[in-house]
């Protein structure tokens, strides 16, 4: 009975020993302000069944992309001449990726459940040898139903494909 309960001591004692080396060992992500709100949208239900997301405006939110500007060198103010910076935003897979002409990534936003916060990540899409500001920047969802992918064109570039995962490819598996 003195050595079951000894073992069990010994066997909670390791647990939160294992909890707080992995918690000691995980990287801190940088986060931002990301407001989703609520999302609701009233669609229309055709004959056979389904639903189209494009029907009505989707989110309502907003994002702080100031960190991401200061990385990428810029500044929230509008450019010289006048008008305003613009970025691209799309949600892949519960994630929002953001990019925009003379960005040298793109950015992976991912939500913190129950906060109005998000951790941040940005893809290279350029080589550290050859660090090009990104032109003619475009995001589109490619792929099937079974197997889709985020689809980021360039000009004079090849496309780069984000899995579902996450990760980059130069194809859409």
């Amino acid at each position: 009975m003195r050595f079951a309960r000894w073992r069990s001591g010994i066997g909670c004692w390791v647990l939160v020993a294992a909890g707080v080396s992995a918690c000691a060992t995980m990287p801190r992500q940088p986060t931002l302000t990301l407001e989703e709100h609520s999302l609701r949208m009233p669609l229309t239900v055709s004959p056979g069944g389904s639903v189209s997301f494009a029907e009505k405006p989707p989110l309502t939110g907003h994002i702080d992309l100031s960190p991401i500007l200061a990385e990428e060198r810029k500044t929230a103010s509008p450019p010289p001449g006048g008008g305003s910076t613009a970025v691209q935003v799309m949600m892949f897979y519960g994630r929002f990726y953001v990019v925009a002409d003379g960005f040298h990534s793109i950015w992976e936003l991912t939500p913190i459940p129950g906060t109005s916060s998000a951790s941040y990540r940005s893809i290279p899409l350029t080589s550290d040898s050859e660090p090009k500001l990104l032109r003619g920047v475009r995001l589109s969802r490619y792929g099937s139903s079974e197997s889709s992918c985020l689809r980021i064109d360039r000009k004079d570039a090849a496309p780069v494909f984000i899995t579902a995962k996450g990760t980059t490819s130069d194809v859409c598996p």
